[in-house]
């Protein structure tokens, strides 16, 4: 018997295969001893300052194009570079060799990255608005799954000496191509999320402290009479002309700017460590010198942890409004000290344990931000937020880079730069701690 799926529910599922299968790499906790060993050669100074660095710069340029042109261009587009951006990536690190090389692995590391917002956003423009909640859940879900998967069979597939990582290469490359087929299959969005083709409210007040959401647009008409060509400047006109609007009514709510400081902020820092940890491990412990390293299964563990928190705190009724600032500032606070640990502990198994923590608390606070963000914009403008705040986060990551890890700064090893990512959530939880505790005396909470 044939099962019926509505509209929703295909968009749905083909948007989740391809997250899924985008995201089935096992070779991605290998990354590092990959490019070290032969016969890439790659040092771990030429990883930390010459290629790792141009992720971060990739990622913020893609990242401005994807979220002028995601709506415009409705999706599915974008998600068409996105996977093509993974293929390349693939292609790179399979069959070319050298630093130059390897920066353009990273670049197209970046666009593909950068490409994300797409996916995030496109189903918000094929469905109904009383599916958000329910398309938002699988979406990521599948995103999580992917990566646990990759971790578990990356993990297994290495232990065991089944295959060495060139292979591991190959089997998420063919992960990535079937993720690339599932791209064409998606259906054409003609919706949108941020706002494109709608009259620009004149006169219109924005409330500090309201929901951004509530503001109402007018749908506003081209004139028929433009050509093809006039319509689509238009289009693209009015669309930067809503988002700029859109941003102004939500971003004077404070509530929803400050979580949105700390989403900026602490992603930052989470993608700092995420993109140099497996460097640190590297110098712990050597994987050219010692056969069993458990990367794959740390980032199993990790994922599951997340996906554990995430539902948990789905669960939990909080008033964060008032609590969260000094949850922000304890829970950074000890991110900092984590780091701290991990700077320099000479124990593999102590810098595993640390780093599963640090992704926990992340996950935990990211969780908290989202659902907070979401009560105060509303789910039909969250795509606009989520890419504002990724692109600060990724304007504040490009400056830290520069300043840390980069060749033409500070080119710190990579133990001075986690002692120095410690010391960013240290001052970032310590302002937030201190503003909760002001906020909490204010109302009376001693």
């Amino acid at each position: 018997m044939a099962v019926h799926l509505e509209f929703w529910q295909k968009a749905t599922l083909l948007l989740c295969l391809y997250g899924f299968f985008k995201e089935m790499k096992p070779s991605e906790p290998f990354l590092t001893p990959y490019l070290r060993a032969p016969p890439k050669n790659i040092t771990d100074e030429q990883l930390e300052n010459e290629i790792y660095p141009v992720w971060t710069y990739s990622y913020l340029a893609a990242l401005f194009f994807v979220f002028v042109f995601t709506d415009f261009l409705r999706y599915k587009p974008v998600i068409i570079i996105e996977g093509l951006a993974y293929l390349a990536t693939r292609v790179l690190l399979i069959w070319a060799s050298g630093v130059l090389a390897m920066q353009f692995m990273q670049l197209a590391y970046g666009i593909a990255t950068g490409a994300e917002v797409a996916y995030y956003s496109y189903i918000y423009a094929v469905v109904d608005i009383e599916h958000y909640l329910k398309v938002t859940s699988y979406t990521r879900a599948a995103v999580l799954v992917g990566r646990m998967m990759s971790g578990v069979v990356g993990q297994l597939l290495v232990s065991f000496r089944v295959c060495d990582y060139l292979t591991l290469n190959y089997i998420s490359m063919a992960s990535v191509c079937i993720a690339f087929i599932f791209t064409f299959l998606l259906p054409s969005a003609t919706g949108n999320v941020f706002g494109v083709g709608q009259n620009i409210p004149q006169n219109t007040d924005s409330k500090a402290d309201g929901n951004c959401d509530d503001e109402i647009i007018v749908v506003h008409k081209l004139p028929g009479s433009l050509n093809n060509c006039g319509r689509l400047y238009n289009s693209w006109k009015l669309s930067l002309l809503n988002m700029w609007h859109d941003f102004k009514v939500c971003y004077s709510n404070k509530e929803l700017l400050k979580w949105s400081l700390w989403w900026s902020f602490g992603t930052c820092g989470e993608f700092q460590v995420e993109n140099f940890i497996q460097n640190l491990w590297e110098v712990i412990y050597p994987s050219m010198s010692h056969r069993k390293i458990y990367n794959g299964g740390v980032t199993a563990i990790s994922h599951l942890f997340c996906v554990g928190v995430a539902l948990l705190l789905s669960r939990l009724n909080v008033n964060w409004s008032i609590f969260g600032e000094v949850v922000l500032g304890i829970v950074c606070v000890a991110d900092a000290f984590v780091l701290y640990i991990s700077a320099h502990t000479s124990s593999l198994w102590l810098a595993y344990l640390m780093y599963i923590l640090f992704r926990v608390a992340y996950t935990f606070l990211i969780t908290i931000a989202s659902f907070q963000i979401a009560k105060n914009v509303g789910l039909s403008r969250f795509a606009l937020v989520f890419g504002c705040n990724m692109f600060a986060a990724l304007a504040l990551q490009t400056i830290l880079t520069t300043i840390v890890a980069d060749k033409s700064g500070l080119d710190l090893n990579i133990i001075e730069q986690f002692v120095v990512y410690g010391s960013y959530f240290f001052i970032i939880g310590a302002v937030f701690l201190a503003k909760g505790v002001y906020s909490m005396t204010r109302l009376g909470w001693r």
